[in-house]
C-alpha cells in the first residue's frame, strides 16, 4: 500500500545543528511554505523521487493546489506496487513498460465505470510532468529512444475561438500516453448536470422543513448562490461579514469567498464574488447566534485548544484544518464539533434525497444539482 500523508510545516531553508550529545539536528530556519503531501511507500519508506517534485511545485513553481497532482503520483506508484514495477524501468518494447501500462490501467477502469475520463486524463498527465521533470533533473537519464517513458508528438487542435476563421487549427505538444475526454455530456462516464425542475423544486421546498437546520440553510445556500457543496461547507463568518449590498438590487447583496481572507476553500483556490439574497443573509446570521449552534462551537473550540497540546490526538491533517477553523470561524458546525465538509453534507442529502423519494421515486438529484437549478434559473431572468 502506498501511503500519501500530509506533513507539518516544510521549509526551504534549515541550519544543521550539533546537539551537547554528538548528534545533529536540523532546525527549520526559512520560508515556511506550509504542509506538503508526501509519498510512502508499503514499507514505509520515503518517496525521494516523488516528494522531490511535490517540493519543486510548491516552492519553485508557487503551485496552490496540489492534490491532482499527489492523487495521480498515489495511484501510479500504488500501480507499480501491486504490478512489481519499477518507476525507472523501461523495455525497449513500448507496451511493457510502466507508463503505457498504467495507461492501460486506467483505460480499463474507465470501461468497467470506476473511473471518469477526466479523471483518467489528468492523472496520465500529471505523470507524464512528473517524467518530464525527471528527465530534466536528472533523476531518469535517457541516453535514447527507446529508453524513453513516453513519445511526444505535435498535434493539430481545431480553433473554435472568435479567430477561426482566420487561423482554423494550432499546433500543441502532447504525448502518445493521452487520454481523451468525450466532447458529449452523454457519455456513460459523464453523468450530465441535471437541474431541478419547477416541479421539482416544489417537492424539495415541502420536504425542506422535515431536515435538519443545518442542511435546510445549505440547500438553500447553493439554490440561491451556485456555490459548490465544499464552498457551502466551509462558508465562514467571516464571509459573512462581506455581505455588501448591490446598488442595483436592495434585496441581493455580495459576498466574499476566498481560502486566506475568508477562509471558504474554492475551487482552484481562486477568490470570487457570490450574490446572495437579503432575507438568506438575515436567516444565517440568525443561525450563526442561535443556542444550537454556539453549543456546536464550543466543543470546536475544545478541540482547537486540545490542538495545542504537547500530544493532540489528531492526525496532521485535521490539526490543519482546527488550524483553518481557528483563523476563521465555520458556520457550519456538527454535534460533535466538527467543521462541515463537503462529504458530510452530500451524505446528510444522500440520506434526504432517500426519505424524499419515498413519497417522489423520481427525485434523484444529486447536491451538486442544486448549482446547475441556480445556473438555469438565473440565467432566464
Amino acid at each position: 500500500m502506498t501511503y500519501l500523508i500530509h506533513s507539518s510545516d516544510v521549509f526551504k531553508e534549515a541550519e544543521l545543528q550539533k546537539l551537547d550529545d554528538g548528534t545533529f539536528h536540523c532546525q527549520p530556519s526559512n520560508d515556511n511554505i506550509g504542509s506538503l503531501p508526501t509519498l510512502f511507500s508499503q514499507d514505509g519508506i520515503f518517496n525521494h523521487e516523488a516528494n522531490s517534485y511535490l517540493f519543486y511545485l510548491k516552492a519553485v513553481k508557487k503551485a496552490e493546489d496540489l492534490s491532482p497532482c499527489a492523487q495521480a503520483l498515489r495511484a501510479y506508484y500504488q500501480f507499480l506496487e501491486d504490478k512489481g514495477l519499477n518507476w525507472d524501468k523501461f523495455p525497449p518494447v513500448k507496451r511493457l513498460k510502466p507508463t503505457y501500462l498504467f495507461r492501460s490501467h486506467l483505460l480499463k477502469k474507465i470501461k468497467q465505470g470506476e473511473l471518469a475520463h477526466s479523471t483518467a486524463s489528468v492523472r496520465m498527465n500529471q505523470i507524464v510532468n512528473y517524467y518530464k521533470w525527471l528527465m530534466h533533473d536528472g533523476y531518469l537519464p535517457v541516453k535514447s529512444e527507446k529508453e524513453a517513458p513516453f513519445k511526444m508528438e505535435f498535434v493539430s487542435v481545431q480553433n473554435r475561438g472568435m479567430l477561426a476563421h482566420v487561423s482554423p487549427t494550432f499546433i500543441v505538444e502532447t504525448s502518445d500516453l493521452r487520454i481523451k475526454v468525450p466532447r458529449d455530456a452523454d457519455s456513460k462516464n459523464i453523468r450530465p448536470l441535471s437541474p431541478l425542475s419547477r416541479d421539482a423544486l416544489g417537492t424539495l421546498t415541502r420536504h425542506l422543513p422535515q431536515t435538519s437546520e443545518e442542511l435546510r440553510l445549505q440547500v438553500l445556500v447553493a439554490i440561491d448562490t451556485g456555490m459548490r457543496v465544499e464552498e457551502v461547507a466551509t462558508l465562514t463568518l467571516d464571509a459573512l461579514d462581506t455581505a455588501t449590498p448591490l446598488a442595483e438590487s436592495q434585496h441581493r447583496f455580495e459576498i466574499l469567498l476566498c481560502p486566506r481572507s475568508t477562509g471558504v476553500q474554492t475551487k482552484f483556490l481562486k477568490t470570487r464574488s457570490v450574490e446572495i439574497s437579503s432575507d438568506l443573509i438575515q436567516s444565517l446570521n440568525e443561525y450563526r447566534i442561535s443556542e444550537r449552534r454556539l453549543k456546536r462551537v464550543t466543543r470546536l473550540n475544545e478541540k482547537i485548544k486540545q490542538r495545542d497540546s504537547d500530544a493532540p490526538p489528531f492526525t496532521q491533517k485535521t490539526i490543519e484544518i482546527l488550524e483553518c477553523c481557528d483563523r476563521h470561524e465555520p458556520l457550519f458546525v456538527s454535534q460533535q464539533g466538527n467543521p462541515a465538509t463537503g462529504k458530510s453534507i452530500e451524505a446528510r442529502w444522500i440520506e434526504f434525497r432517500a426519505e424524499i423519494k419515498q413519497a417522489e421515486p423520481s427525485f434523484t438529484h444529486r447536491f451538486h444539482d442544486l448549482r446547475a437549478t441556480y445556473g438555469t434559473y438565473r440565467s432566464v431572468t
